[in-house]
Order: structure tokens, then C-alpha cells, then sequence
């Protein structure tokens, strides 16, 4: 889906006018009698089934994916700076001195020589980047009865906030789900129509790299403390004989109104509660490319700390006018049908045949989105998924190809007053610049860098 809708803003990225339509306050009602802004809502009649129709969160540096299950819900979880290996540099030193061989080959045509001594002489080791790692997995088990109806999941764009409601055992059940910008915390809601109606048990769960099989180099430990955390740590997997020195952590954090809470084993259980809201943290112990020493447990507590006399109100109005501050930039209204107010699916898979210009007006927002909570001021650039991944083996290993992969994410950031969101492609481009320098030396005895 992210990648459908990042495509689709590309060929829209000439429009933008000022001032955005906000959505009404009650979304599931809004959805009932058609009064929802077509062009900034996604929503959904049934949750989830494979990562891919997964509805998205972010703050730039903690990403979420959020499937929408009533009864075994998933979100799944990544931190912007969590990759396979460690710093490393591949410059080959010395290779200048082959070039002019490697040259004199080619222009031979003794395109096997030349491959041969090139490879062995200038080029860089190891000749793949690094794998960007999922973090972990947020698993909820509701205790809700047999079956539900009603059900709807969407992902408001105006606020950036994702919902789930349904009705269970004639009771009303609401969550919401966003990541602070300014609190840099991913929240879960949970609230119900009546009180002492929620019990579920919730785990957090590490990844491992399924290829390394029982012999992996990644590991990860599941813990808890007290009667209402459970923390995850873990290191990267070596990677193309670079080892594995990222460190993290993450951990969750629950409040209940009502209820009870326990630990057991892995788990926390939460009982009779009418409303809960949880707390998910997380954090490296990068710096930079080259310096992996900060302290990801202190930075960890600092975040809880910098929460700890907030309400969930009180973080979820500040992520919002946060958010807003980019988003609220530029609005695109085109004419809406019938067919602008169809569940998302319905209206990709219509589309072809049935009219719906809003859907355009949706794509193009739903990508200022995406760059928004995947690329801001302080973060890590956007990689090939943005910064959502599920696979510690993903394809095109999640990582940045800048033969044109990497400069299309930003392309639109401009035309879509998102100048900001730029400031970490710029800073990527700095830090390339330094081995840069050493290869045009290392390799073509040349100033500059490539």
C-alpha cells in the first residue's frame, strides 16, 4: 500500500492549495452517513490479513503497522536506526594504481581481465549495504467472545492517527493508535462502551533472522518488570562479515483505568478494565554512521521520563498540532462520487472502470504522509519502505539504491510544502561524502568524491 500510494503521489506532485478539511471527530460515524473527506481517509470493512494492507504510523524515527484484528491484533514495529552489522568502511586503498590497467584492458575489449582485476583491485567490500531490521511486535489476545460486527479501521491523514471499532458481545470497542512526535512514543487506546468490559493480554515480541536458523548472531530477550512492563532487548545480526554492534530497546508501558494487571511470563494481563493505554518506547545505541556509543537503556528512560506527568489527552493533542504543522500545508479537493466514500479497496479496485477523482486527491496525500512520518528534521533519511518493515530479509534488503530509488522518495517534498522533510536526505548525502572522498582518492587518485 505504501508503496502503491507513494507511486501515485509522483504524478500528482504539481498540486497544492492552502488550507485542509478536517474530518469530523466521530470517525465511525462519519463513515456511516458519508460526511468524511474522501481525499484524507482511508478505511477499511475487515482487518487486516497480510502485512501489506496494514495501515501505517510514524513520527520519523519509530514507525508502526497496524493490522486491526478484534480478537489477535498485531503492530509491528520499527526504530529508523536498527540495521543488520555495524560501521564499517568498504574503501579498497591503492586501487588507483590498476586503474589505468583496468582501462587499457577495456579498451581492448578484454572485458573478463578488466572485470577480474577491477573486482579484485577497486572494489569495495563487502559489495552489498546492510539490512534494515524490523524491531519487534506488539501482539494483543482480546477476551471479547465469540465473533464481532460493525467493524471498521481506518487512518485519518489530518490527524495521522489510525482507528479500529467494532462491536463485541453487544458492547462498543474503540482503539486508536498514533506515534508522538514530540513524546517519541508509538500509544495504543484502547476504550470501551461500557465500563469493565476489557481484558486482553498483550507481549512484546523480538525478531530474528530466520535465515541464520538456530545459529544466528541477532538475539533478543523478553522481560518484565513490575506489574505493568515488559521490555525487549536485543543486538543486529552480523551481515557480510560486518558484526553486528547495534544494540536496542524497547519497552511497554500500560495504564488502566479500572481493572487489574498482572505479569505472567511473557505476558501482561489486563482484566476488567475500562480503558487502557499503552506505551511503546524504543530506542539504539547509534549515533552515527561511525559512532555506535550512546546508551540505548538511558535513552529509553529519558522518553518515559519526558511523558510520565502527561495524559493521553495531553500527548495526543501535541502529536496532533505537530503533525498539522506539516500536513494542514496544502490541500487537494477534486470532485467526489458514489465511489469516494467505498471502503479504500473497493475504490482502488473500481477505479479502473467506475469514476472517482477524490481517490487521486487521496494517493497524493496519502504520499505527503508517508514522507512526513517517515523523513523529519533529526531522523534518518527515508529508505525503500520508508521506515516500516517487517523482514529481518526484505526485499532490495530495505535499504538505500541511489541510482534512483532513494531521490524518488523525495522528489514531491517540495511541490508538497514539505521542505523540512528534506533535511535528512541532505544530511545522508553529507556523511556518503566523507568514504566518498577516500574512494575518489583510494580508487581514481582524484579530489573530490563520488
Amino acid at each position: 500500500m505504501i508503496k502503491l500510494f507513494r507511486f501515485l503521489l509522483l504524478g500528482l506532485s504539481c498540486f497544492g492549495v492552502t488550507n485542509s478539511k478536517a474530518q469530523p471527530e466521530n470517525i465511525s460515524a462519519s463513515i456511516q452517513n458519508k460526511s468524511f473527506d474522501p481525499a484524507t481517509l482511508l478505511w477499511y470493512d475487515a482487518p487486516a490479513k497480510i502485512w501489506n494492507d496494514a495501515l501505517p504510523v510514524g513520527n520519523g524515527r519509530l514507525g508502526a503497522m497496524i493490522f486491526g484484528d478484534p480478537e489477535n491484533e498485531r503492530i509491528q514495529f520499527n526504530e529508523d536506526t536498527y540495521w543488520t552489522g555495524g560501521p564499517y568502511s568498504s574503501v579498497v586503498k591503492g586501487g588507483a594504481k590498476y586503474l589505468a590497467e583496468v582501462q587499457d584492458l577495456v579498451f581492448k575489449e578484454k572485458w573478463f581481465e578488466a572485470q577480474k582485476l577491477f573486482g579484485r583491485k577497486l572494489m569495495g567490500y563487502p559489495v552489498e549495504q546492510q539490512k534494515y531490521q524490523p524491531m519487534g511486535n506488539l501482539v494483543l489476545k482480546f477476551d471479547n467472545g465469540n465473533g464481532y460486527t460493525n467493524y471498521k479501521r481506518w487512518l485519518d491523514l489530518n490527524t495521522g492517527i489510525s482507528g479500529v471499532e467494532y462491536t463485541a458481545g453487544g458492547v462498543k470497542y474503540h482503539r486508536e493508535v498514533f506515534s508522538s512526535i514530540p513524546d517519541q512514543v508509538i500509544v495504543v487506546r484502547i476504550t470501551a462502551g461500557q465500563k469493565k468490559k476489557i481484558s486482553f493480554s498483550v507481549t512484546l515480541r523480538g525478531v530474528r533472522n530466520q535465515d541464520h536458523s538456530n545459529y544466528a548472531t541477532d538475539y533478543f530477550h523478553m522481560n518484565a518488570e513490575g506489574n505493568n512492563r515488559l521490555i525487549l532487548t536485543g543486538k543486529s545480526a552480523d551481515y557480510l562479515g560486518v558484526k553486528g554492534q547495534l544494540k536496542y530497546e524497547a519497552v511497554l508501558k500500560a495504564v488502566c483505568e479500572d481493572g487489574t494487571m498482572k505479569i505472567e511470563g511473557d505476558y501482561l494481563e489486563i482484566n476488567n478494565a475500562t480503558s487502557v493505554t499503552l506505551y511503546l518506547v524504543a530506542a539504539t545505541n547509534f549515533v552515527n554512521y561511525k559512532d555506535v556509543s550512546a546508551d540505548e537503556h538511558a535513552r529509553v528512560e529519558n522518553y518515559l521520563k519526558g511523558f510520565q506527568h502527561k495524559s493521553y489527552d495531553d500527548i495526543r493533542s501535541s502529536q496532533i498540532a505537530a503533525y498539522q504543522k506539516f500536513f494542514n500545508r496544502v490541500s487537494l479537493q477534486l470532485p467526489k462520487t458514489d465511489q469516494s466514500f467505498l471502503p479504500t479497496d473497493q475504490r482502488l479496485k473500481n477505479n479502473i472502470t467506475a469514476p472517482d477523482p477524490a481517490l487521486s486527491a487521496l494517493a497524493y496525500q496519502f504520499g505527503r504522509f508517508v514522507l512526513i512520518t517517515s523523513s523529519l528534521p533529526g531522523t534518518q533519511a527515508a529508505n525503500l519502505q520508508g521506515i516500516w518493515n517487517e523482514d529481518a530479509d526484505p526485499m532490495w534488503d530495505s535499504k538505500y539504491t541511489t541510482n534512483i530509488n532513494l531521490q524518488m522518495n523525495y522528489w514531491p517534498v517540495e511541490s508538497a510544502n514539505l521542505s523540512e522533510c528534506a533535511e535528512p536526505l541532505y544530511q545522508l548525502v553529507k556523511e556518503c561524502s566523507v568514504q566518498g572522498a577516500q574512494v575518489a582518492k583510494e580508487n581514481y587518485g582524484c579530489r573530490g568524491w563520488v
